[in-house]
């Protein structure tokens, strides 16, 4: 198995820009709901400005996790630090369920104790903008997260899809509370507060299942499995897995083959193979394949130590030059 390139460098100045702009787009909306909720009188548009403020010090952390993924492979870390997004993501996730519970109590606490008050107009067009700068946010961070495959930008994007839905019930709640429902605003600030829990829960849990290894996508999975069906209908697939490193994935196949395969021919079958996963499934840069002789063949050992050779062939290349920045691990690492 070789290592290929971890991502072309465009790949990585999109994803920087994005984590950059993010972060102080939440520090700007912060500083703007906290001036309009304090002027205007609305506790929805303070506790949503509290959010922010959390959003702005959790994206700064997501910010340094996507510069430290962008390190090179090395010795100690022989596939590289992708998975450090999934940390950054499960910190986001904590952060937004302790925030929103925070927002939940304090919401509670005032409107049972009856200190309820209505907002002044301008209110609204602060949830306004707050509704459709997070929206823009959101649709901007969601493509740059499905072109790099970056976990932590893409738990940004769905904390800014949750942010706008928010800011829209933080307006409703605002205009009810104008219109002669006074307790609704504080009601919008609980509902707001239900929804981010969900959201970070969401999160917390996705990056969870990417720290534990969880597996590729299964239709990418059942793709790859086509892949070699259309084109290698002479090689069965004996086993398929992959499993998620953060921006990248490793697939692991184990193929049965005939034993009258010589070295040469399944040394060319295993680049051809490489080649073709990698054109199709760009994320795929750790792609290990093994080979076992078909059921009913004489001489399974040459077979076998045909298959032992390919793999020693390609960890000697691998490991002499250095000519990619991925390394290999004879373990599966």
């Amino acid at each position: 198995m070789l290592g290929r390139p971890m991502k072309p460098s465009k790949c990585q100045e999109c994803r920087d820009r994005a984590a950059w702009l993010d972060m102080f787009t939440a520090l700007a909306l912060a500083v703007f709901k906290t001036a309009l909720g304090v002027l205007s009188g609305s506790m929805a548009l303070q506790a949503h400005s509290l959010h922010s403020f959390g959003d702005f010090l959790t994206k700064g952390i997501n910010l340094a996790s996507v510069k430290l993924s962008s390190r090179p492979a090395n010795s100690a870390f022989p596939y590289g630090y992708g998975k450090v997004q999934f940390l950054s993501a499960n910190f986001i996730g904590i952060s937004l369920m302790a925030g929103a519970a925070a927002m939940l109590w304090y919401n509670v606490t005032h409107l049972g104790s009856g200190h309820v008050q209505v907002p002044e107009v301008w209110a609204v067009f602060g949830a306004l903008i707050s509704a459709g700068t997070a929206e823009l946010m959101h649709r901007y961070l969601r493509c740059v997260a499905e072109h790099t495959n970056s976990p932590a930008i893409m738990a940004a994007a769905a904390d800014n899809r949750g942010d706008a839905y928010s800011s829209l019930a933080v307006l409703a709640g605002i205009v009810l509370s104008i219109l002669g429902w006074v307790a609704a605003d504080h009601l919008a600030a609980i509902l707001v507060s239900l929804l981010v829990l969900r959201i970070g829960a969401v999160i917390a849990w996705d990056s969870i299942h990417g720290l534990m290894d969880g597996s590729v996508p299964s239709h990418r999975i059942d793709g790859i499995r086509q892949l070699l069906a259309a084109h290698h209908p002479g090689v069965s697939v004996v086993d398929l897995r992959g499993r998620r490193m953060g921006e990248t994935w490793e697939v692991d196949l184990q193929l049965s083959i005939s034993s009258q395969v010589t070295v040469e021919e399944c040394h060319a079958l295993t680049r051809e193979l490489e080649s073709r996963i990698a054109r199709e499934e760009p994320h795929a840069c750790h792609i290990r394949i093994r080979f076992i002789p078909q059921s009913g063949d004489a001489t399974k050992t040459a077979v076998i130590e045909t298959a032992a050779a390919v793999d020693e062939f390609a960890y000697l290349v691998e490991a002499s030059a250095a000519l990619r920045p991925l390394g290999h691990s004879r373990n599966g690492g």
